[in-house]
């Protein structure tokens, strides 16, 4: 949810540098220490959790209800989620969203609106407890996940204006977000309320700016805004960055290392760059709206950065539209598309429809196990796109020898054909592999070469696949996304165009081929100087080979590679392509270093063209 304040003066500055401050605590010891960022940290530096080791499934009450919700509908829910069978499938999260919050008390506290709630006048006290309704979804061996906003007011505030629940009172007592009490609030939702999950939005910074009417007419208090949609220079991302950073901490010293954190600045704020270093899922796009098109500007703004993804820290484009609009029972080709790309895009499935009421063949689609074992995989690896036209093919490796998925999609309102070959998932020339459809549940004829399909329009296709491992003592970079962590990506606050991802699998930042004069290269990854990326190699290989490229005009780079903190390799860039080698026996860490002298503008574009990790 996030529909679409910065206050002013000296107090805002120092207000700032506080937020700076606590993000500079909250980093590793090793990055604080480091003479420069580009300095290996002998760390995977991401989110320090165990929460969230797979793709968080649930169930969320906006899309059904938005704010017109109470207990019973969401207990009602939880208990659908185990009497249809999806609890055992994996879908767990019991999220409350925007709407529960009366007022703010005196002392800080927050007050419950005990007429959405119930049972939460249990206690008699002056904040009401959720104790209640938390131990009964723990009870059904479910979770419960919490609403709130990193600013002072929330997003239903400013965008559900005629909603009967929103928070009351004066000004003050209806700042209900957690600005200037971040602390509080994490005590109170995790250690005293016992809740899981929480999810923090970020309208109140990004929509209570001076000439807006609400604000204007002094209902609110003005927070000239950190976030200004759709505008990087105007926005500030260190400010928005250091909240979500101070709040991270307070969840990890309440909830501990369950904890899940869902950072909700929906892809503003280049929190798509930054959100695997505080939270557990970061929207990378707007609300999804229940149409085709809203879906697919949520794919495109997820499906190309598998390098962020990964075990405790995953992309999210929003929760699930299926059961409404365009994805409805009566449009069952769409919503199978629907859950087939957030499936092979290691997305979290939030479900958000009536459950009470619930038509089997959506069930059919958001219960199917093979599908949501490939979102679930314990590989953490986004899948991989290759984009032509209006047609779309993503392959993921999934956890065992040989093993992948892959997803044919059509995009477009035309029939047709798609093909992965053998070069995309992998696998040695002229062997065959072993093909399941896992919508119809049914073993294919055996591949080889190629897996070509035709669709429908709007039709997905979703394929497990096993063959034979083109070096079977080897991974490409490609197939082990999941093990790596961008940690510098040479671009500072830069902003980039819409369709660049700033690291990016088997081409470069802007789509483009990565590619050394006239040579291309099909496997690699194409990112900036300036940049650093962590590769988790747990002990487990050998050696690590690959042909660094600079993309475009010639520029002085030079490409280092490290083993747990040791340079094990160095190589100045040529316009002659060149093997790069290096020992990294029984490393844990292995780290790739593209450093260049920093000049105007942006950095010029590089790649680790067949880059691979070798037993």
């Amino acid at each position: 949810m996030g529909k679409a304040g910065r206050s002013g003066g000296k107090r805002h500055f120092a207000a700032r540098a506080a937020l700076a401050a606590v993000l500079l605590s909250s980093l590793p010891a090793a990055a604080q220490d480091a003479a420069s960022p580009l300095d290996p940290s002998g760390t995977f530096s991401v989110y320090d959790t165990r929460a969230a080791q797979t793709p968080p499934m649930g169930w969320n009450p906006w899309n059904a209800f938005r704010t017109d919700v109470d207990e019973a509908k969401i207990r009602g829910s939880a208990e659908a989620l185990v009497d249809n069978g999806l609890a055992q499938l994996g879908y767990l999260y019991v999220n409350v969203d925007d709407g529960w919050a009366l007022q703010r008390l005196a002392d800080g506290a927050l007050k419950i609106r005990e007429t959405m709630f119930p049972s939460a006048s249990v206690d008699h006290s002056a904040t009401g407890s959720f104790r209640p309704f938390t131990d009964f979804i723990h009870g059904l061996g479910l979770k419960a996940g919490l609403y709130t906003d990193i600013g002072r007011n929330t997003c239903a505030q400013r965008w559900d204006a005629a909603s009967p629940n929103l928070p009351v009172g004066s000004v003050a007592e209806r700042q209900v977000g957690a600005m200037d009490h971040g602390e509080q609030d994490m005590k109170t939702m995790f250690a005293t309320w016992g809740f899981d999950y929480v999810k923090i939005d970020a309208c109140g910074v990004a929509d209570y700016a001076p000439d807006v009417e609400p604000v204007r007419s002094g209902q609110f208090a003005v927070f000239p805004p950190t976030i200004v949609r759709g505008d990087i220079p105007k926005s500030d991302p260190a400010a928005v960055e250091a909240q979500y950073a101070a709040l991270s901490a307070a969840i990890r010293k309440w909830g501990g290392p369950d904890a899940v954190l869902s950072i909700c600045a929906w892809g503003e704020a280049l929190s798509p760059r930054w959100g695997h270093r505080h939270g557990n899922l970061w929207r990378t796009s707007p609300d999804i709206e229940f149409t085709w098109e809203s879906m697919l500007r949520n794919i495109d703004s997820a499906v190309y950065r598998t390098l962020y993804a990964g075990p405790g820290r995953w992309n999210d484009p929003d929760m699930l539209a299926i059961g409404h609009g365009d994805f409805d029972e009566n449009h069952l080709t769409e919503a199978r598309a629907h859950m087939t790309m957030w499936a092979i895009m290691a997305s979290p499935l939030l479900l958000g429809y009536d459950l009470r009421q619930s038509p089997q063949a959506l069930l059919d689609i958001v219960g199917n196990r093979e599908v949501i074992a490939i979102d679930q995989d314990a590989s953490g690896n986004q899948g991989v796109a290759y984009r032509s036209g209006e047609g779309m093919v993503m392959v993921r490796t999934l956890s065992g020898p040989g093993a992948r998925a892959v997803a044919f999609f059509n995009r477009g309102d035309r029939p047709i054909s798609l093909k992965a070959d053998w070069d995309q998932l992998g696998f040695a020339a002229g062997t065959p592999a072993a093909v399941r459809d896992v919508w119809t549940k049914s073993a294919l004829a055996p591949a080889t070469g190629a897996i070509s399909v035709d669709l429908a329009p709007h039709e997905a296709k979703l394929f497990r696949v096993r063959g034979t491992p083109a070096d079977p003592k080897a991974l490409w970079l490609d197939e082990m996304p999941g093990r790596i962590n961008v940690a510098v990506d040479g671009l500072g606050n830069r902003a980039l165009p819409d369709d660049w991802t700033p690291a990016r699998v088997a081409a470069a930042p802007d789509g483009t081929a990565l590619a050394s004069g006239s040579r291309s290269y099909a496997k690699g990854v194409g990112l900036f100087a300036g940049s650093r990326l962590e590769i988790a190699a747990r002990g487990e290989f050998a050696r690590f080979t690959a042909t660094p490229i600079v993309l475009g005009a010639a520029a002085p780079v030079t490409f280092r590679v490290y083993a747990d903190r040791k340079l094990v390799a160095e190589m100045k860039a040529s316009a002659k392509s060149q093997t790069i080698g290096a020992d990294v026996s029984g490393a844990q860490i292995v780290e790739l270093v593209a450093a260049s002298p920093k000049g105007k503008g942006l950095p010029p574009m590089i790649g680790w063209a067949d880059a691979k990790l070798s037993r």
